[in-house]
This record gives C-alpha cells, sequence and structure tokens, in this order.
C-alpha cells in the first residue's frame, strides 16, 4: 500500500511538504516554510500529524522552502530520523541560523508573537537527529526494516537529491527541485531511466515554455556583453541573487566569461549571508560531483569584495557588478538597501536572472516603466526608475519540456505533480495525459490523501 498526501496548504511553490506511506512506513519527504507568509501560517498544514508517529524523514536540499520548517517539526517527532546529503547537511543549518535571525528581527519590527518559530538552541538539539548516507549508498527507513532508500543527484544546488523508496516491490522516485542540465558549478541530474512505479514531480516551470534555440553559453555571452555595454558608458551593474546556489553559480559563470575574454577582470561585491554560503560551497569544491573541482571563490585572487564588517553596504560608485542578496530584492536587505539608490541612476543597469515573486520589489521593478516611481521599501517613500534592465535565464531548475521527456522515457504507472502554481501543473498534467497516455497524472490537492498503490 502506497498513500501519498501533500501539506502544502495551496497548489503553489511554498511550504513544501508532503508524507508518504509505503507500507508499514511514514515518511516524509521535505519540510518547507513558506517565503510570503508569516508566522505559523508560514508552515506546512501538520496539525493532523500525530506526536512521534513519521518513521523518517528526507530533505532533498537546503532551500528554506523546503527544509525551513524541519526543526518545528521535529519538536513534534522527537525520534524521527532525518536523511539528507552531507552538504545539505551544512547548508541547512547555516540557512537555519540565518531564519532565527530574521525571526527575531521580525518579532521586534511587528510584535508578532509567533516570532521565533524556532531558536538557535533547538537547531543545535534536532541537528542530532541528521544523517548523511554516503554517496550511492543504500539504507534502511523506517521501523520495520522493510523500506530502503538511494539518493541520487538532482542537479539543483549544492547537496540536491533525489530520494528513491523502495518497498514491498515498489519504488517512489521524489524529484525534489531537478534539473537535467549541467549549470556552471552543479552537474545535471543522474535520476533513474527505469523502474520507477511511482513519480513525484517537481513542475516550477510548467507554466512557462523555454525557446528552443535557447543554449546556457550564448546566454552567458549575452548576460556579459550586456554588463560590458553598462560599465563603458560608466554604469554599474546590480545583479539580486538568491544567497545559496544562485550566487555561486552566476559569480562562476561571470568568472569564466572573464577569462573568455568576454568581460573585464573586476571583482564583484557580495556581502550578507552569500559570504557564508559562498564559503560552504568552498568546504565541498573536491568532495562532490562538480565542474569547476578545486576552485575556491573566497580565495580566488580578485574575484570578490567583501564589506569590511558585517550587513555593510559596498559603496555605490559606477562600474561596478554588485552579486547582492536577496533575488527578489526583499525588504531590508543588501540589495534592497543598495537598490533604492541604484535604480535611479540611467547609467546604471539591473540584471534578472532569476525567479522574482510577482509581489516582490524585483518584479515591481521589472514590470515598471521608465520613470515610473516604485515603492520597493515600505519605510521609505517610492523613487524613481530611471535604470535600464534586462533578464536572463539561469534558473536552477529543469524547463518544462525536459520534464516531460523524462517522463516519456521513464513511463511510471503513476506520476504525482507538485511544487508548481495552478497553471503550470495544469498544464503539465494536460500534456503529460496526451504524451505519456499510459501513466496516470494526478495534481496533489492540499490535505487530500491519494492511495497511489
Amino acid at each position: 500500500m502506497i498513500k501519498f498526501q501533500s501539506l502544502a496548504r495551496n497548489v503553489e511553490i511554498g511550504a513544501n511538504s508532503y508524507l508518504l506511506t509505503v507500507g508499514e512506513s511514514r515518511i516524509l519527504l521535505d519540510a518547507g516554510m513558506h517565503p510570503k507568509q508569516e508566522g505559523k501560517n508560514a508552515l506546512p498544514e501538520m496539525e493532523s500529524i500525530d506526536y512521534d508517529s513519521i518513521d523518517a524523514a528526507i530533505l532533498s536540499h537546503a532551500h528554506l522552502d523546503h527544509s525551513g520548517a524541519l526543526p518545528v517539526l521535529q519538536r513534534s517527532q522527537p525520534d524521527m530520523p532525518v536523511f539528507m546529503s552531507a552538504p545539505t547537511k551544512v547548508l541547512t543549518e547555516a540557512l537555519l541560523h540565518n531564519s532565527v535571525n530574521v525571526m527575531n528581527y521580525k518579532r521586534e519590527q511587528t510584535e508578532n508573537t509567533d516570532y521565533p518559530l524556532f531558536t538557535h538552541r533547538e537547531i543545535g538539539k534536532v541537528s542530532k537527529k541528521w544523517h548523511s548516507p554516503r554517496q550511492n549508498e543504500s539504507f534502511n527507513i523506517g521501523r520495520s526494516g522493510k523500506t530502503n532508500c538511494s539518493f541520487y543527484e538532482a542537479g539543483h544546488v549544492l547537496g540536491a537529491v533525489a530520494p528513491v523508496i523502495r518497498s514491498e516491490g515498489r519504488n517512489i522516485l521524489y524529484s525534489g527541485d531537478v534539473h537535467f542540465e549541467d549549470q556552471t558549478i552543479i552537474k545535471g541530474a543522474t535520476l533513474p531511466q527505469s523502474g520507477i512505479d511511482v513519480l513525484i514531480l517537481e513542475s516550477t516551470r510548467g507554466g512557462v515554455a523555454r525557446p528552443p534555440d535557447y543554449s546556457r553559453q550564448s546566454e552567458a555571452r549575452k548576460l556579459a556583453s550586456s554588463i560590458e555595454e553598462c560599465l563603458s558608458a560608466r554604469g554599474s551593474v546590480m545583479m539580486p541573487l538568491f544567497a545559496m546556489g544562485k550566487t555561486q553559480e552566476m559569480i562562476t559563470l561571470l568568472h569564466e566569461q572573464q577569462n573568455k575574454g568576454n568581460l573585464r577582470n573586476i571583482p564583484f561585491h557580495v556581502g550578507g549571508l552569500s559570504i557564508k554560503m559562498t564559503g560552504i560551497y568552498d568546504r565541498f569544491t573536491s568532495r562532490v560531483r562538480r565542474n569547476h573541482k578545486g576552485m575556491h571563490m573566497m580565495r580566488t585572487k580578485g574575484l570578490l569584495t567583501t564589506p569590511g564588517k558585517r550587513g555593510e553596504l559596498p559603496i555605490l560608485n559606477g562600474g561596478n557588478i554588485y552579486a547582492l542578496s536577496s533575488g527578489m530584492m526583499s525588504e531590508r536587505t543588501m540589495s534592497n538597501r543598495l537598490g533604492r539608490h541604484f535604480i535611479q541612476n540611467p547609467r546604471n543597469l539591473l540584471v534578472a536572472v532569476g525567479y522574482a515573486d510577482p509581489e516582490s520589489p524585483m518584479a515591481r521593478i521589472l514590470n515598471s516603466m521608465h520613470g515610473e516611481n516604485i515603492q520597493i521599501d515600505s519605510r521609505h517613500d517610492p523613487v524613481e526608475r530611471n535604470c535600464s534592465m534586462k533578464t536572463f535565464d539561469f534558473s536552477g531548475h529543469a524547463p518544462r519540456e525536459s520534464l516531460i521527456e523524462y517522463v516519456e522515457k521513464l513511463k511510471p504507472e503513476i506520476t504525482i505533480l507538485v511544487h508548481g502554481d495552478q497553471p503550470a501543473v495544469e498544464w503539465m498534467h494536460k500534456e503529460l495525459n496526451a504524451r505519456v497516455p499510459e501513466t496516470e497524472v494526478i495534481i496533489a490537492t492540499p490535505g487530500q490523501e491519494i492511495q497511489v498503490g
């Protein structure tokens, strides 16, 4: 018997968490926190889970929309082991500690008594239950000893895995966040090509088609050319980036363009959480399957410029490249604080290289008209957007075409669509029904328990 239940509160990308019942084992897949919600509303729907009733949890990767609720969940599941890759363990611990700092600040500013949802001390306590199996090692999960698991590389960010769970002759694959193509640092996924009965598949990019002539190499050249054009006109470039994953990928990509002579050799300004995340990437430079093996970004001469003290903004001058977090220019982050002044200068270029939530400051800028006043920080007056803007595709998620092709090749009995907004999962559902009719395709409805085997 196999049962699946989405613990997300809506069909969207948010507090990702799923409960899988396989035979006698109850397994939790991820425990994320919703980036757009506040307090307890940011958590998955965990109220229906009985105390100490889950046999094991698996964390696909460290991003907070997959890991941010883990300490809260472990509070009600004190004996539950949590399995993740070694890089994910280090990255998750760092991100959760940063999350506590953010929650403490929010409590002071908003008087939301839900915060903090967990403490630094609690992270130290629950992390003792985190286990990192060796690469390609098969391990047992659950109290019965009849359920087995293996990790496959998912290609999304450092440490991302796609677990295959085996029990009673049935094989279940959870993709997590997946990318089949090589990025600058992280190599593409190595998922099974056959033998899967149930596939739980992300649908992040299901609502957007990628141009058929797209290539990462040509996109990188276009980005370098745009940056050069701006710098030659005595402007500066800002690339708001997620601190973990996107920062390291884009800095290395631009470093490649410098080595090819497509971009001048100037350092990239980074700060805040990005520094810590880059240091962790460097720790695993020779211990994982990756490109640029052995490269230490923090030690590469002339590559990075970091602030003199914590939280200090870089000086805003012409001729610089600012690779600052957060990627959506959320309020109180370095990209938002510098961005208020940056976007007013007509010589400057704002570059978007990843997802921006429609309600985020970054999206408001991208959707604005030249000369329009934009509110990017609620504590300050709107500012006039005079800078130019360009968007490039360097997503860490597989395009929908690749997801469909993988299902066509795998031909599982059942495919469950998760981690996508309504238009994305509906497009995937319709396309898979047409192209893989032998596969039953299910959109995971939050709270509904689905029997799939």
